[in-house]
């Protein structure tokens, strides 16, 4: 930290100095003047930004921020089923990778970079950090020129002294609550972790497990829910490694954007496994509460949709559909050959139903 320069100054400055600026304000305007007379020679330029807020996660970056777990940033091979996708998204990206470089070939010039450059990675960190500097400045303002205390009253004393008997009571239980029911609790609490990660690391296995070869199917790869549940296991085996990283956030201004990343994707990938959970319960609960209701009309849309449907559009075409004249003979049968298997599925949909309600 050091001094710029001072704001309305009373006494204007006699030269420019570039060391100490001298800046106006006016209440018309919201953008200041600074004192730079033109026998100088220069050309000065007042940025006015807003400051970034950093407990609502704003900050300026000059690079893109990945939503990517911190090992996942490097994607390996894909899976069996993606494998040509997996080759033209590798032959697209050494594609572009050329021409970036080919672009690069026709600079006139490859000049290094000035100064001023090198310097906007600093100039970011600094914006960054206004908000909190800001704050900090503003609440030690009132030390500044502070006169002597007095002696307190009597009635001073006696408030003072009850405060400090709450502030007693209050050290008292952080004490107890620190010391002997923090170690225990924490104990259990990782012990379950150990526990759950252990379980998680070996449904992993199973899940990720090739019989025979290498290039043979996993079970993720050929079932939906099972690749779900590996992405949910992976995640939930990232959190302690995320939230080690957030504790060292703590430690630091909230200005400082190094662990920003992290606290977004670990938020995220908990909102999305909220969502899930509460999306799933809420479908699930309303399905057990009217179930009856639930079974009647989805058997009313399949009727409609799947049997009845499928019959008026057959009857249609085994006339003259849109004034066409078809061979009557062959659109019959092959009409009635068609509505005698629609018949006989829908028996066996009546069955699969009907068990399914019993059951």
């Amino acid at each position: 930290m050091r001094v710029l320069g001072s704001v309305n100054p009373k006494n204007p400055p006699d030269h420019f100095d570039s060391s100490l600026l001298a800046t106006y304000t006016d209440a018309r305007t919201r953008f200041p003047r600074l004192y730079c007379p033109s026998d100088s020679n220069l050309t000065v330029q007042v940025i006015v930004y807003d400051r970034p807020h950093p407990t609502r996660m704003q900050y300026l970056s000059l690079r893109p921020m990945s939503l990517a777990l911190g090992d996942k940033t490097h994607s390996g091979k894909w899976s069996w089923a993606f494998d040509g996708a997996g080759e033209k998204g590798e032959e697209e990206c050494k594609k572009k990778e050329r021409l970036v470089e080919k672009l690069k070939l026709h600079t006139v010039i490859a000049r290094q970079p000035t100064q001023k450059e090198l310097s906007l990675p600093m100039i970011i960190d600094q914006i960054n950090c206004s908000f909190e500097l800001n704050s900090m400045l503003q609440k030690n303002i009132g030390l500044i020129g502070r006169r002597m205390k007095r002696a307190l009253s009597v009635s001073e004393r006696v408030v003072e002294s009850a405060n400090d008997l709450w502030d007693y009571i209050y050290i008292g239980l952080c004490y107890i609550g620190s010391v002997w029911l923090y170690p225990i609790v924490s104990q259990i609490f990782i012990l379950g972790l150990i526990a759950h990660r252990t379980a998680g690391e070996i449904i992993l296995r199973i899940l990720d497990w090739r019989p025979g070869s290498p290039e043979s199917p996993a079970l993720k790869d050929i079932s939906a829910t099972a690749q779900q549940v590996d992405i949910r296991l992976q995640q939930f085996c990232y959190w302690p490694i995320q939230y080690i990283t957030l504790r060292k956030r703590k430690g630091n201004w909230e200005s400082i954007t190094n662990n920003h990343p992290e606290y977004i994707r670990f938020y995220n990938s908990l909102w999305l496994v909220a969502n899930d959970i509460i999306i799933g319960i809420a479908l699930g609960s309303y399905i057990i509460e009217n179930s009856d209701t639930v079974a009647s009309q989805v058997d009313t849309i399949l009727n409609t949709w799947s049997i009845e449907g499928l019959r008026r559009m057959i009857s249609w075409l085994m006339e003259w559909p849109g004034g066409l004249k078809l061979n009557t003979e062959l659109a019959a049968f092959l009409g009635d050959l068609f509505l005698w298997v629609i018949d006989y599925w829908a028996g066996m949909w009546f069955q699969i139903l009907l068990i399914g309600i019993v059951s």
